[in-house]
């Protein structure tokens, strides 16, 4: 039988030692200002991102890190894409090009609590509703996510899972030993079209 997980989910395996993290930044930063907010940029297939005047020539993935701002507008530029958002204080948000070319901006439920990790998922596809598997323990972490849209989950950390998208029964990618960490967490990106998908994960990093 299959398990769903409630919100917060508890797990109990202990993740590996983490990889040295790339020099220009980290898992996390401290505002100075208690209201400062953070903004990156998740477009499958592009290095190339400017996310509040920072500029980014070597993303991996497509994501870049978080960028600390202030509440107000701000904005941000990806391969032949720009976009401009209103950003509320103390709060999370990422634009992402979905399938239909244009940028979209969600807001992240992150919590980067000090005991736990947040796993956030987007699903770029041309599918209008997947699902988030975890098959060591047969349970759905998160489903019916929407196109273009994201989804997260606090889970006990630290840990190690592999994690499968499925469109109904069906494993369309996956994604394999993806760490988190206290007060950081990790990203997995959803994205293709026409039965050609593929998955991304990576550790939420913060630009100094």
């Amino acid at each position: 039988m299959m398990t769903r997980f409630p919100t917060f989910l508890s797990c109990a395996l202990i993740c590996a030692a983490l990889p040295a993290l790339a020099q220009d930044n980290q898992l996390y930063q401290d505002p100075a200002d208690p209201d400062a907010s953070f903004v990156r940029i998740v477009a499958p297939d592009e290095t190339l991102a400017v996310v509040a005047g920072k500029t980014f020539d070597a993303v991996e993935g497509g994501m870049t890190p978080y960028v600390m701002v202030m509440a107000g507008p701000v904005s941000v530029a990806v391969g032949d894409l720009a976009g401009e958002g209103e950003i509320e204080p103390a709060s999370f948000y990422t634009f992402v090009r979905g399938v239909d070319g244009g940028l979209h901006m969600v807001q992240d439920a992150i919590t980067n609590s000090p005991a736990q990790a947040d796993l956030v998922f987007y699903n770029l596809s041309d599918l209008p509703l997947v699902d988030l598997f975890v098959p060591s323990v047969n349970a759905m972490a998160m489903e019916e996510i929407a196109q273009n849209t994201s989804r997260q989950v606090t889970l006990k950390a630290p840990l190690t899972l592999d994690f499968e998208i499925r469109d109904d029964s069906a494993t369309l990618a996956s994604v394999t030993a993806l760490k988190m960490r206290r007060r950081a967490g990790a990203t997995v990106i959803f994205s293709g079209s026409a039965g050609n998908y593929s998955a991304y994960s990576a550790e939420n990093l913060y630009a100094n």
